[in-house]
């Protein structure tokens, strides 16, 4: 099988920044639907490759963007980690819907799923409290849940901010976030084994510079943020209760506190009546479970769910259909 592979780009929301977006189309298949990637921090969309072929061999258009301070929709290195002086995280929503819209302007009759990782899944769920009726059902991978300790840490980096600059990188803030994520690990053989048990997929992301590198002040003020706000009441009862969502979690990933955060998201989205929630604890995976040793089982449990939902609205569409 082919895949057309496009690179372009698009005004951030920011005003400033161009937004690095790609579109990955199969040819030669009947196409059954889009996949939009919103990738995690600290990363970029084409560490998304493996996934995004396998999903195009199902026949899904995918596509994604590279977020403001990342990959190639930063001009300069000094760029990377930074999305703006204000609001970054605002910008990193409107972005992904940007991308949306243009793909359901050109495939408007194609039904559109959402898939977050990490980082992304926050900007993920914040943009399906805004535009959640865009969508089919959304994937959520690694995402973190409800951090008493969050605002506090925006906080604190905002004072970090004024005080050093806009684009200071703090390693104060690094180790603020990070410190403890290898604490489970026996014999953590560098800083990033939280990342996966994959030693490979370690030791490239080690090696990247568009991975290994510390967000700016503001960069973790917008983190911060995004984990405040996508952990609020309004944004779990402004999500369309009949969205469908997928959640995905190594039992051995500290940014979901090793599964007790997505417990909580997902309790919490059941709270404000959301009713059709899958979850899926992976043993033993740790936060990239797409990189993970057991990366052909969570491909194929998105493939499952993905096949459901395209089922169920086939089966929507010809009840319309009988019904007229």
């Amino acid at each position: 099988m082919n895949i057309k592979c496009t690179q372009n780009i698009y005004k951030s929301a920011n005003g400033v920044s161009n937004v690095t977006y790609y579109i990955l189309t199969p040819e030669g298949v009947e196409i059954r639907g889009i996949v939009q990637l919103s990738h995690g921090m600290c990363e970029y969309f084409s560490r998304y490759t493996a996934f995004a072929k396998y999903l195009c061999g199902l026949g899904f258009i995918v596509c994604g963007n590279d977020h403001i301070g990342h990959g190639a929709s930063v001009a300069r290195d000094a760029d990377l980690g930074f999305f703006a002086t204000k609001d970054g995280w605002k910008y990193l929503v409107e972005d992904v819907k940007q991308l949306t819209d243009l793909m359901q302007r050109r495939y408007p009759n194609l039904p559109y799923f959402l898939f977050g990782h990490s980082m992304g899944s926050l900007i993920a769920r914040l943009y399906l409290a805004s535009y959640g009726e865009k969508l089919a059902g959304c994937i959520l991978s690694g995402t973190a849940g409800p951090n008493p300790a969050a605002l506090t840490g925006a906080r604190v980096a905002d004072s970090i901010a004024h005080s050093r600059g806009m684009t200071y990188r703090s390693g104060f803030l690094s180790s603020l976030t990070f410190q403890g994520y290898n604490r489970k690990i026996k014999n953590p053989h560098c800083c990033f084994d939280w990342l996966s048990r994959d030693t490979n997929a370690v030791a490239l992301y080690t090696s990247d510079e568009k991975c290994n590198f510390v967000f700016t002040a503001t960069g973790f003020r917008d983190l911060y943020t995004l984990c405040v706000r996508a952990n609020s009441n309004h944004t779990f009862r402004a999500t369309p209760r009949t969205l469908p969502l997928l959640f995905l979690t190594g039992d051995k990933d500290p940014v979901s506190k090793y599964g007790e955060g997505t417990r909580r998201v997902v309790t919490l989205y059941r709270g404000a009546g959301l009713k059709d929630i899958e979850v899926v604890f992976y043993k033993d995976a740790r936060h990239e479970i797409l990189n993970e040793l057991n990366r052909l089982e969570v491909f194929g449990d998105i493939s499952r769910w993905l096949e459901k939902q395209l089922a169920a609205l086939a089966e929507r569409e010809n009840q319309s259909i009988s019904a007229n």
